[in-house]
């Protein structure tokens, strides 16, 4: 499914997790560059080898972290890995700081659940209110205080 009327959204990044985004591969380098200048040769292949983990971490997991939404779904795509989750299928959007292993590059976040099975996703947008705004227009969700809900209709 191609990108196209997808509006995406930028994830927010905490500044204690963008500090330390920026000095692992800085600390890779010069560890890298320490090796290669020192003429230590035993030392440059485990150096080489960090810089490229970390280059492999990033570009596979880590760059972008963006939430598309389109009329049909929410794109959730972290480096290479797209989580389409249907529209029609969130129940709840709620404000959560859990601190799970998600693709959301802060802790101020928002928990996605659907009816497809127990868990939720967790992102994390920069514009937090228009992206919710967004989300509960096009997936027809209401606003219950500080979270979207699904209205779903009472069997008679």
């Amino acid at each position: 499914m191609p990108d196209v009327g997808i509006r995406w959204f930028r994830s927010k990044v905490d500044w204690w997790l963008g500090l330390l985004l920026v000095a692992v591969p800085l600390v890779e380098l010069t560890v890298l560059f320490s090796a290669l200048r020192s003429g230590e040769r035993e030392a440059v292949t485990p150096g080489a080898v960090g810089v490229l983990v970390v280059a492999a971490i990033y570009g596979l997991l880590l760059i972008p972290v963006r939430y598309g939404l389109s009329d049909e779904c929410l794109v959730v795509r972290f480096g290479v890995v797209r989580r389409r989750i249907r529209l029609d299928s969130i129940d709840e959007v709620r404000r959560t700081h859990n601190p799970l292993a998600a693709p959301a590059l802060s802790l101020d976040r928002l928990s996605i659940r659907t009816d497809r099975g127990p868990g939720s996703s967790l992102i994390s947008p920069l514009e937090r209110e228009e992206f919710l705004s967004d989300l509960a227009m096009r997936a027809e969700l209401a606003r219950d205080g500080d979270r979207l809900v699904r209205q779903r209709a009472k069997s008679v």
